[in-house]
Order: C-alpha cells, then structure tokens, then sequence
C-alpha cells in the first residue's frame, strides 16, 4: 500500500493523522515524499510519531519511503531517522547543531539532563535545569535579540516543565524555525504521555465539569488550573517550582498579546489560536503537542509583558472554583533573572 504524505502544514498534517489509521495496508507500506514540499517544526513532530504509531500496528509487513530526493532540509533536521532510525536518510535527531534559523528535531530527556550536569560537577534541581537547556534552545533563534531571548526561553520552559509534572514521560522533542522575512519565530514541543484529559481528571475536583478531552484543552488554558489542586489545602510550597497551573495560560496569552499564535493537540483534538479566533478539530496524535509562533519586533521588555500577563491570569483565576489564586514565582519570570538581587 502507498501513503502519500501531504505538506506538512499543521491542519493538513492532523487531518492525515487522523486519517490514516482507516488504511489497512496489504503486503507492505511505503510512504510516499514525492509530494511533500513544506516541513515545517510541528507538523514533522507529528508526522514523524503518527508514522512509528502507524508501523508499530503492523511489525510484521515490510516498510520502506519513497520520494525523498531532494527533500535535505527534513534529512538535515533529523526527520527520517525521528520516524525510524534504520533509515539511511539524514542526521539523526538532535545531531545536528543548529543555527540562527533553525533548530532541529531534538529528543530532551530531563534525566540525561541531569546525568550531564552531574558529570560536569553540577547538581541542579529539575525547575533550573529545564531553565538552562530552555536558554541553550532559544539562543539558536532568538537573533541576538536579548529581550526575544528572555521570552522564548520563557515560553519554552514553561511547557518544558509542563511534560515530567503531568505528561507521565521525561522525554520531550523540540523543534523551532525563524523565518527573516517574517521575523517569526516558531518553537515547537510533543511528548508522548498521557496527554491533558488524563492528567488533569486525575484529580478528582475536575472531573465534574471536565467531561471530554477537549473540554480539556479549554480548561487547561484557564488562569490556576492544575491536576495539583487541592481545595482543602493552602497554596504554600517550600519548593518554589511548584505547581500552579498558569504555565499553559501565560504560553496562551503571551503569544495572543504579541499578535503571534498558539496551538495545543492531545490525543483526539486540537485548538489553534490565533487573531483570528479559535479553531477546534479532531485528530489522533498519541501525546500532547504544543506549537508557540512569536514575532520577534517589538519586545521591549520580556519581563514587563510577562507581569501584566501573571497580573491579569491572577485576577481571572480569582473568578475560577477550582484554582489556583497566585502564579508561582516561575510563572512570574525566568528565575535567573528573579533570583537576582
């Protein structure tokens, strides 16, 4: 059986992934690049797992792709061998090293992280060490741009800290691109854990009204809402990384006040988010998978636009039963830069 796989735009690569599960393959699969001319961060994350899902139903038939002359740009991102690493096509996820334009697909795993760290004479608690390596990723496209810097590093460890918390897996994959011509900068991350409906009805308080996944995905975007609520306890934590649920509503928010654009998949839905409004779909990915595009002109500050944007996530939450009332000192900043006296 041939698979054609389309552009991967973001809405034509969910479609296919909710589509191709109906295909039950005869002898073999191959799928087909021939056709394939966009690769853009997200959609090859989702590609690339929605294919090793689609192969894992069927170990026993002969797999192999066609039509992938030509298409460097996705071996050099590490594409191929993120959809299996027995193909002889391109560099290997994370091999490469990046530039100002672009960051390849890249696996971060919070417990190599901290082996690495170890090694050098370093022991770090995992809020800091997801810091740093958000830093490392940024500094890849933030331009030079200090304050673009601050808040891509921002945005990214916020979702970053999201995955070991609540996805049940360490292991998260990054990708990002910056287009010059439209001084856009997109970080994309998946994981494949247990996704936001699983996670937050853990708790027993959401259950009630948290009723489907993508119930889910909206009220995962609200100011204070976390599987860690507890509406018999105080929010008061020794550790300053805890938990307050504003993580996925600051991400949300900032990139809506930058004119940018926010996308969350989980399992069977999606919201895309943009000046346009709010798109809702089904799909099927196997995880949770979050897309953050930001233009870099006009970031004066980052720290600014991230306080009036706790602020106001604060005053929200006020309105919410189940919340959390007060972000937690990470979600008001990047901590190396709180930390500062």
């Amino acid at each position: 059986m041939r698979i054609y796989v389309p552009n991967m735009k973001l809405v034509e690569t969910l479609k296919f992934a909710n589509n191709i599960y109906e295909k039950i393959p005869d002898d073999q699969v191959v799928f087909d690049f021939s056709q394939t001319y966009t690769f853009d961060p997200l959609p090859m994350l989702i590609m690339g797992a929605t294919m090793r899902n689609y192969r894992m139903q069927y170990p026993e038939l002969p797999f192999r792709i066609e039509g992938y002359e030509g298409k460097s740009y996705a071996g050099t991102m590490g594409f191929f061998k993120y959809v299996s690493e027995s193909l002889g096509i391109g560099k290997m996820p994370g091999e490469a090293n990046g530039s100002t334009d672009y960051i390849p697909i890249t696996p971060i795993e919070v417990e190599e992280l901290q082996k690495a760290e170890i090694s050098q004479g370093n022991y770090m608690v995992m809020g800091d060490l997801i810091e740093k390596e958000a830093g490392r990723l940024a500094r890849v496209v933030d331009r030079g741009n200090s304050e673009l810097h601050k808040l891509l590093t921002y945005l990214i460890r916020e979702i970053l800290r999201n995955t070991p918390e609540h996805a049940g897996t360490n292991t998260m994959w990054v990708c990002g691109q910056y287009w010059p011509s439209y001084e856009l900068a997109e970080i994309a991350i998946a994981d494949e854990g247990i996704g936001i409906y699983d996670s937050i009805t853990q708790n027993y308080v959401h259950k009630e009204y948290i009723t489907d996944n993508e119930k889910a995905l909206k009220w995962a975007l609200k100011a204070g809402i976390s599987e860690a609520f507890r509406p018999s306890m105080k929010q008061k934590s020794c550790n300053e990384w805890a938990n307050s649920g504003f993580g996925l509503y600051m991400v949300n928010e900032i990139c809506k006040h930058l004119n940018g654009s926010f996308s969350i998949i989980s399992y069977g839905n999606y919201m895309l988010i943009d000046n346009h409004g709010i798109r809702y779909g089904e799909t099927n990915y196997k995880g949770t998978a979050i897309r953050m595009r930001v233009p870099s002109k006009n970031i004066l500050n980052a720290q600014t636009i991230i306080s009036k944007i706790a602020k106001q996530g604060e005053m929200e939450a006020k309105t919410i039963r189940n919340a959390f009332k007060n972000a937690s000192m990470p979600s008001k900043g990047l901590m190396s830069e709180l930390n500062i006296e």
